[in-house]
This record gives C-alpha cells, sequence and structure tokens, in this order.
C-alpha cells in the first residue's frame, strides 16, 4: 500500500512537473502580455485570470507575473493572429506565382537568364512537416550560385 501512494505521488509530480514546464515554455513564447487593469477592461476577470500571488521568480523572463489562464488565453488569440497571417502570406504568394506563370508565358525560352530553372511550385510548409531540413534544395542552389561568384 505505501509503494502504491508513493508511486502515485511521484507519478503526480512528474506530471505538475511537466505542466509547469511547457507554461514556462509558452510563457517565452509569447511576446509580451499587459497585465490586466481595472480601468483597461470593463468586463469583469474570470476567476483564476489574475496574476499570480507574490512577487514574481527573478530571471523569469517575460510573461512572469500573468496568470495561467490569462497565458492560455493570449497564447489562444495569438495564434489565431499568427494563422490568419499564415493565411495572408500564402494568398500572396499564390497571387505572385500566378503572376511569375504569366510574365513567363509572355517571355521564350531561354530569354529568363536561367531563372526558369526556380521550382515555383515548391511547398517549404509541406517540407518542413515531413521533417527534413531544407539543406537539399537550397544547397545545392546556394552551391551554384558560389560557382558563379
Amino acid at each position: 500500500m505505501v509503494i502504491k501512494k508513493t508511486s502515485h505521488k511521484d507519478a503526480e509530480q512528474k506530471r505538475r512537473d511537466s505542466l509547469k514546464t511547457s507554461f514556462d515554455d509558452l510563457r517565452l513564447l509569447l511576446p509580451p502580455i499587459p497585465l490586466p487593469s481595472e480601468e483597461a477592461s470593463l468586463e469583469p476577470l474570470l476567476p483564476g485570470a489574475m496574476p499570480p500571488r507574490g512577487p514574481p521568480r527573478p530571471g523569469g523572463g517575460p510573461n512572469t507575473s500573468v496568470s495561467k489562464l490569462q497565458l492560455l488565453r493570449c497564447g489562444n488569440n495569438y495564434i489565431r493572429v499568427l494563422k490568419g497571417r499564415v493565411e495572408r502570406r500564402d494568398v500572396e504568394i499564390e497571387t505572385l506565382r500566378a503572376e511569375v506563370r504569366r510574365l513567363r508565358s509572355l517571355v521564350p525560352d531561354g530569354a529568363d537568364g536561367g531563372a526558369g530553372n526556380l521550382d515555383l511550385d515548391f511547398d517549404l510548409d509541406a517540407h518542413e512537416k515531413e521533417g527534413s531540413t531544407m539543406s537539399g534544395s537550397i544547397s545545392d542552389v546556394m552551391e551554384g550560385d558560389e560557382g558563379n561568384e
């Protein structure tokens, strides 16, 4: 019975340590979060949205005095903002690719100075998801540029 309790306590401590580490990592990833002030916010704060009690730990980095709830809310909002930026970037990239294709169709073969070798449909996001590095395609291009210097 004592072994079972000790094992459960160890497992619970490991879980809490993992959560703490994950929150600390999130604190470092997010831009500085302004602390909620009574004057700035017209809506009431949810329980747990206030900063943690006590002074911030020294050397804790940004967002150390932000509560876990506020950290998660701001993290979700930040992810939404970044997702919107990525979507707008992807639309712009596709627009530019279409424009390059259109312009290339107007130029006779061989008159583009070798720029026709670029892969306009190379999907960097898919390439990164595969877990491979960019060294394959980029380094090949870089090596080719070094020979032209």
